[in-house]
């Protein structure tokens, strides 16, 4: 199957499960924004785990929620779609997904992903950081210009290791508390 019909398909499938997560109670009372930002996680979520990572459901991990939640989730999202609000949202979103699925019997390890996202879910929150988001998408698009396959976690490790040797200002000022300027 071609990735556009693939995409189409996922779109389909997650559509409906959106339809149905969003009429559950606890998700009905949150009000349009907060249910806009339940959305688009859950959306951007299963796009990359599905599409770009070519994961099922059945096959998803501690590994997949690690790379798709802290190298590739971030780069998705639209820049309105990058608010606090959302990032507070992340964790909510994530654990609707991981418990309607393992209810509709399409994961077995919903639990556990549930976990996963708990013990993760002050990192999850955080990723709103409008530095970290700025020096993620420099080094992202530097590593398209330079050839780097994004899927190779070896290849990035490397490129990333190699940038911040060349631009060591630019890992600093990450860590830099601009309060105190």
């Amino acid at each position: 199957m071609d990735k556009e019909k693939q995409t189409q398909e996922v779109g389909k499938m997650i559509d409906g499960w959106l339809d149905e997560i969003d009429s559950e109670p606890d998700v009905v009372n949150w009000g349009d924004s907060r249910i806009q930002a339940i959305d688009a996680i859950i959306d951007s979520f299963v796009e990359i785990a599905i599409v770009g990572l070519d994961k099922k459901p059945d096959q998803w991990n501690d590994n997949l929620l690690q790379e798709v939640m802290f190298s590739r989730f971030m780069l998705l999202l639209e820049a309105d779609e990058k608010t606090k609000e959302m990032y507070q949202t992340i964790p909510f979103a994530l654990k609707k997904l991981f418990k309607y699925l393992q209810k509709q019997g399409i994961i077995k390890n919903g639990q556990h992903l549930v976990d996963w996202v708990n013990v993760n879910a002050d990192q999850l929150q955080s990723l709103y950081n409008p530095k970290f988001d700025k020096f993620y998408h420099g080094l992202f698009d530097d590593m398209r210009r330079s050839g780097i396959n994004t899927s190779d976690k070896e290849a990035v490790d490397k490129f990333t290791k190699n940038y911040l040797n060349v631009h060591p200002e630019l890992g600093i000022d990450l860590y830099k508390d601009d309060s105190k300027d």
